[in-house]
């Protein structure tokens, strides 16, 4: 074994150990021991202060984890009028979703999330982590309320209205963000959702452009996408609807806006790249591949027979990230994340109990015609 491994070796033990330690327990200099660290750090090999290893953590997902509550409608839903539903309650929150998702992929995902100390938080925490997310990153607050998501669909599965009461992520504060910074610089990709306030997303972009760390961003609504600071330098790509799109662009909200033209002024903001989701119609991929040229299109969607449409935006950003790290280009893991999105439209659930890699395999291999080339 040489000194690299075996240095690395009691820093998985201990990722605090110090340089003067980890000489001591090897047998050579502390200079020759920063040396040694500087090279490991230059490889990606491990990160942060406290010498967490890069592998420890493939992907962490930052945001919201909440209670959600979804009625549907059993008959064409109407406004000031007393409406006959059907109510269910789950975990949610779209980091955590996003989380759920990507175990159900076979990645490795830990959730940093805020809750409550109440039945609501410590239930969410540990139906997630019986799906494989790594919960132990998330922060318990005393005297606060977990979040809440409530949605009221149509009996077809559209959003009709929601409700969230989601205070307790104004906490999400970068003094806490610089609190978790390892669990964060441990992550070979890092994905954040709109929850956090400004102050606090405008941290987490800019650390990451600072550090280069991998980060992609769900704006969530428009209202949160207003959040996200002007310069989105630090951001790898970027996830919003056509609403959230329209004001990241800074236009004024169109149904059927041009939507290339919207992906170009985000990515002027220096994102290098936007998925802009249109629902029954796809996806329109804006980026560059490695070699510089451009890769924008778009996307059809797969052809489903729609539960609920409620987690369809989560799935497809957690198969995207799935493909990422299975080193595929963005423009190939945008099929991926319609292919997740299929599955997640088939059932009420917030996250498909369909979802595998083998499922996602096989809407792959029978979807036809999803490349806009």
């Amino acid at each position: 074994m040489d000194r690299e491994q075996q240095l690395l070796a009691h820093i998985r033990r201990n990722p605090f150990i110090t340089q003067q330690e980890l000489a001591d327990l090897v047998g050579i200099s502390r200079s020759a021991v920063a040396g040694h660290i500087a090279s490991l750090t230059r490889k990606g090999i491990i990160r942060g202060r406290a010498y967490v290893t890069a592998e420890e953590g493939a992907v962490l997902c930052i945001g919201g984890a909440n209670l959600d509550s979804k009625a549907k409608g059993k008959q064409a839903l109407r406004l000031a009028a007393s409406n006959p539903v059907a109510v269910t309650e789950a975990c949610g929150g779209v980091a955590r979703n996003i989380a759920a998702n990507l175990a159900k992929l076979g990645c490795r995902v830990s959730l940093l999330t805020l809750v409550g100390d109440d039945k609501a938080g410590q239930w969410v925490l540990e139906e997630t982590a019986k799906l494989g997310v790594d919960t132990g990153p998330s922060v318990i607050l005393r005297g606060e309320r977990t979040g809440t998501y409530t949605a009221l669909l149509e009996r077809d599965g559209e959003m009709f209205m929601a409700f969230a009461n989601m205070d307790i992520y104004e906490k999400f504060t970068p003094a806490l963000l610089q609190e978790k910074w390892p669990h964060i610089a441990s992550a070979k990709l890092v994905v954040a959702d709109a929850n956090l306030p400004a102050e606090s997303l405008d941290w987490l972009v800019e650390r990451c452009r600072a550090e280069s760390l991998t980060l992609l961003i769900d704006p969530i609504s428009p209202e949160k996408t207003k959040k996200l600071p002007r310069s989105l330098e630090g951001a790898t790509a970027i996830f919003p609807n056509v609403a959230e799109a329209c004001e990241l662009a800074g236009e004024e909200f169109r149904p059927e806006p041009d939507v290339p033209a919207l992906a170009a002024k985000i990515r002027e903001r220096g994102v290098r790249h936007v998925f802009v989701t249109l629902g029954k119609r796809g996806v329109y991929y804006s980026g560059e591949g490695a070699d510089g040229t451009d890769e924008s299109g778009l996307f059809p969607a797969i052809p489903t027979e729609v539960v609920e449409v409620t987690g369809a935006g989560d799935a497809f950003l957690a198969g995207v990230v799935y493909g990422v790290l299975r080193e595929r280009s963005y423009r190939e893991a945008t099929r991926l994340g319609l292919a997740a999105a299929h599955l997640a439209l088939q059932t009420s659930d917030s996250v498909s109990d369909r979802l595998s890699e083998e499922q996602l395999a096989q809407v792959i291999h029978h979807a036809k015609g999803s490349d806009p080339h």
